[in-house]
């Protein structure tokens, strides 16, 4: 018998998750539009929500010392840009146009894992905000149901993995992922908080990697 989660389906009017600088325009880390999706070695109709975006999400909503353990992935989206000029406050005045790309009229499902330390999601209900650019309105996301007793299914043979999460044994067993069922790593980093203003870059496991013995809602299986 598998680890129980509770699922959380959400909907955002726009998310901008990460940050890099390409040709003079601002595009979230996490991008269809990026160089490996458009190889057509990605599966485009799915990015990920890391593991350290929604449970960082997560435990500002519900308690930074909150036992909690969550990932997600995106099942629907729109690329957009949207042209924004910074306010410098010191000179008092709008510094010149950035143009900035942007995922909008998102759909997804977040999976957190039951445990006996995990505090009351109820106030998760009335939704949560994840991503960058929180104060021009970005990540602000609604939930449409939780299933609390979601039991996924175990996928034996091997498929591609379709989120993000720390290459940490304590981390990805929370989701049934070992480091010997990994068969080939796409290797990142993700950044780790240790306390309220530091952290570090830990070397994690990113989407297109290819795992075995994986839940269903973390790979799909290859053809």
């Amino acid at each position: 018998m598998t680890d129980k989660f509770f699922k959380i389906n959400f909907t955002s009017e726009c998310i901008y998750l990460g940050e890099r600088i390409k040709k003079g325009t601002f595009k979230p880390s996490i991008s269809p539009q990026g160089k490996r999706y458009k190889q057509g070695r990605i599966l485009t109709g799915i990015l990920p929500v890391p593991y350290s975006t929604i449970t960082g999400a997560l435990r500002s909503l519900l308690g930074e010392d909150a036992e909690i353990h969550a990932i997600g992935k995106m099942t629907k989206y729109n690329v957009e840009y949207m042209s924004i000029a910074p306010y410098d406050s010191a000179l008092v005045a709008a510094k010149l146009p950035i143009t900035v790309e942007y995922l909008s009229n998102v759909a997804g499902e977040v999976y957190v894992k039951k445990t006996d330390t995990l505090p009351s999601l109820q106030a998760v209900a009335s939704g949560f905000v994840m991503g960058g650019m929180k104060s021009k309105g970005f990540g602000a996301c609604k939930v449409g149901s939780i299933n609390e007793e979601y039991q996924p299914k175990i996928i034996e043979q091997e498929g591609r993995f379709l989120s993000r999460i720390y290459y940490d044994d304590a981390v990805m067993g929370m989701f049934g992922i070992q480091k010997e069922n990994i068969v080939k790593a796409y290797w990142g980093y993700l950044f780790r908080r240790t306390s309220e203003f530091n952290g570090y870059y830990q070397k994690s496991l990113f989407e297109q990697s290819i795992v075995k013995n994986s839940y269903d809602f973390l790979v799909e299986v290859m053809k």
